[in-house]
């Protein structure tokens, strides 16, 4: 198998508007750290690309752009990512998806082309392997009134060469949230923080997002500046041992499986139900405020009056030994916790990617403004979880009855 990585600046404009927070009103005032895209290609008789880009999503529209482009650079298949930084121009980030503005589109399309013509020049012979960190003091549940701190499972991707350690993909299951809503300078934010904080002479890093949807910095977080960036990376940088391997695996590139679901979104008495709930149990002033945006945005999905199911497709791939599934919004960390379970421990689950639709929550989740705020009802969580194994196991030729 041949490994290669590309990254490049994404453009941002002064005053456009800033995505992730629902109470936020201005737009881009500068550059706190800059915002990049990157690819990574793996290529053997099939040459797959892994786009991740400092957004706060990426819809279907914009990621089939990039794969039309990308199969002109004689790639055959293509998995796009964001990181979910709440500091990027807003990107259609909104409950079952919608338009990428066109600027937006036009500016990732253009720095993914450029990422990957440069991922292609530098492809070398390398082989992969996995490693595991689970991380105490970096996050916790968002939920309102759980603030104990949960040790966070980081996975990481080490690309491996004949001189050492090449490259890593890390995947942390953690919202990328440290920078508040009334910050206006764009930011990769933790993921960015991460990337400074593995970073070695010799050796690219990329920053990519698991089943972050009820994990966050909230009860964890000391500050919310560059300096706690630096702090909560380093907790990670701490953990991850990043050994390479003397030993090639397997160096197959196995062609991408996909998997519709069809989720259904809730009932009008679902959301009467959930907009009843109140925030009185919520640790702080903040916790609240969100619940009430939650409620605020539940009444206007309801206002839709949507009938018909939300379709999302559900992918997974088999690269050397590893195996990497991708799902198409925000997944609940026990959920992405129980593909690894039931797929195997050389699964890496992917969020953000290829799509966006919301939060999938579980059945047994009680109202908080993640319920709230998605558009699918309880339970499509683990419907997404169902068709995730299914997936992961086909491309490992074990697939699950």
């Amino acid at each position: 198998m041949r490994v290669g990585h590309g990254s490049q600046l994404l453009e941002v404009v002064p005053g456009e508007p800033m995505g992730g927070y629902a109470d936020r009103s201005h737009g881009v005032g500068g550059v706190l750290d800059p915002l990049e895209v990157h690819v990574v290609t793996f290529a053997g008789r099939h040459r797959l690309a892994l786009v991740v880009a400092d957004l706060i999503c990426v819809n279907t529209d914009a990621a089939g752009r990039i794969r039309a482009a990308l199969r002109e650079l004689r790639i055959d298949s293509c998995w796009v990512a964001a990181t979910h930084t709440h500091a990027s121009p807003e990107a259609g980030c909104t409950p079952g998806g919608e338009p990428t503005p066109a600027d937006v589109a036009r500016r990732l399309l253009a720095a993914t082309v450029g990422a990957a013509k440069a991922a292609i020049v530098d492809e070398q012979d390398a082989w992969l392997t996995t490693t595991r960190a689970d991380v105490a003091g970096l996050a916790g549940r968002r939920t309102s009134g759980d603030a104990d701190p949960v040790d966070i499972p980081v996975d990481a991707l080490v690309v491996s060469t004949a001189l050492g350690v090449a490259g890593v993909v890390t995947v942390s299951p953690v919202h990328p949230t440290v920078l508040p809503a009334d910050n206006r300078d764009v930011s990769a934010d933790l993921n960015g923080a991460i990337r400074r904080a593995l970073a070695a002479p010799g050796r690219w890093v990329v920053a990519a997002t698991g089943a972050a949807g009820d994990i966050s910095t909230r009860h964890t977080r000391r500050g919310r500046s560059t300096a706690e960036l630096d702090r909560l990376a380093a907790l990670v940088a701490g953990d991850l041992r990043l050994e390479p391997s003397h030993e090639p695996g397997p160096d197959a590139v196995r062609l991408p499986r996909s998997r519709t679901v069809r989720l259904a979104p809730k009932t009008a008495a679902e959301v009467t139900a959930a907009t009843r709930a109140t925030a009185a149990e919520a640790a702080d002033e903040r916790s609240r405020q969100v619940f009430e945006q939650g409620r605020r945005i539940a009444r206007d999905l309801a206002a839709r009056r949507r009938g018909e199911p939300y379709a999302v497709d559900v992918q997974a791939v088999r690269i050397g030994g590893v195996t990497l599934v991708a799902i198409p919004g925000e997944l609940f960390l026990e959920l992405g916790e129980a593909i690894r379970a039931a797929a195997g421990p050389e699964v890496i689950v992917l969020g953000y990617a290829n799509g966006y639709l919301g939060y999938l929550p579980s059945r047994s989740t009680p109202p908080t403004y993640e319920t709230l705020v998605s558009p699918v009802r309880p339970g499509s969580g683990e419907q997404v979880v169902d068709a995730a194994v299914q997936v992961a196991g086909s491309v490992t030729g074990e697939e699950s009855t």
